[in-house]
């Protein structure tokens, strides 16, 4: 059995990484996947001294939730059509570095991925954390544009 990460962040890109997702269970009944939301930390967004002082974590915490709950039932709703019920990961911190580690400590066998998401750091052809988790992933990854 072949175990896939697919990693989204709600942008169409993610989007459609899940949507050829579907597609590759389509052609592998095998297959089995996870989706891997993942939220930066308040030092991940502020790595100044200091300002994760002033951030109201509860706050934080709730729009975090929010948002993930926003791209799970966006997920759900494209594996629903199929029957397909996926897991769903919450990952903290770097996402890049999540992603890959999630990868490597689940024995995960392929990374799916967008091309390009909300990151604020985009480079010319790859968004800045796919091109990142092509260089620290121990398995496949698959970039979908």
């Amino acid at each position: 059995m072949k175990n896939i990460l697919l990693a989204v962040d709600g942008s169409e890109n993610s989007l459609r990484a899940a949507e050829k997702t579907l597609s590759l269970t389509k052609l592998h009944s095998d297959l089995k996947f996870t989706v891997i939301f993942v939220a930066p930390t308040c030092f991940d967004l502020f790595p100044e001294p200091g300002i994760c002082a002033w951030i109201n974590r509860n706050e934080l915490e709730k729009d975090i939730q929010s948002r993930a709950a926003i791209v799970s039932e966006k997920v759900s709703e494209i594996f629903k059509a199929e029957g397909l019920s996926p897991q769903f990961i919450l990952g903290r911190g770097n996402t890049a570095e999540t992603i890959c580690k999630t990868a490597e400590e689940g024995n995960f066998d392929m990374i799916v991925i967008g091309s390009r998401g909300f990151g604020d750091i985009k480079s010319a052809l790859l968004g800045s954390v796919s091109h990142k988790v092509l260089h620290c992933s121990h398995c496949p990854v698959l970039v979908v544009k």
